[in-house]
Parts: structure tokens; C-alpha cells; sequence
């Protein structure tokens, strides 16, 4: 029973040190950063599962959304005239987005 019991817990401890690193949120940065607003030109639309973005702009724009509570998501890249999801819903960790920053990919 002892040894039964001994493998159970180091099997546990196995697969939670495997697991617990995909589990954990990544998606956007709590750190607060300093970005300067995209153009209008980029329109933004939440809803409750994704954020999207749409580059109306002649140019490429690389943007993040900035919600409210402070965190970004990683910046994407848009081509003009390109719609892409750009970040989490607001039913995601950060809540609701409120608004696209310029960023510089990395």
C-alpha cells in the first residue's frame, strides 16, 4: 500500500510540473506600458470571446489592445485592409478592452 501511495504522489507531482506551466495566463502583460493610440484609421470591436481589429489605414500598422485594467495583448500586424483578432473578449481575465495602442513587433 505504501509503495502504491508513493507512486500516486510522485506521479502527481510529475504531471502537475508538466501541466501547470500551459495553464498558467500569458496572453497580455499586466505591466503597464506606455503606447501611443493607433490612427483612426484602425478600427477596433470587442466581443464577449475575441477583440478584432481592422486596418483601414493606407499603411501597415502594428497595434495591441490596451484594456482596462492596465494589461496589453501582444502586438500584431495588420497589412492595410487586413481584419484579425487582436486580442481576448471581454469575458477574458482582462476584461473589457479599451483601446488600440501603436506597438512595435518583436
Amino acid at each position: 500500500m505504501q509503495r502504491w501511495m508513493k507512486r500516486s504522489v510522485a506521479t502527481t507531482g510529475l504531471v502537475t510540473s508538466l501541466i501547470l506551466p500551459f495553464a498558467l495566463p500569458g496572453a497580455a502583460s499586466a505591466a503597464p506600458r506606455a503606447f501611443e493610440a493607433a490612427p483612426s484609421c484602425v478600427v477596433m470591436h470587442e466581443s464577449w470571446r475575441y477583440t478584432s481589429a481592422a486596418n483601414n489605414c493606407a499603411d501597415t500598422v502594428s497595434v495591441a489592445v490596451v484594456y482596462q485594467d492596465g494589461a496589453t495583448s501582444p502586438c500584431r500586424t495588420l497589412p492595410p485592409g487586413a481584419v484579425s483578432t487582436v486580442g481576448e473578449g471581454y469575458l477574458g481575465e482582462h476584461g473589457h478592452a479599451d483601446h488600440l495602442a501603436v506597438c512595435e513587433p518583436s
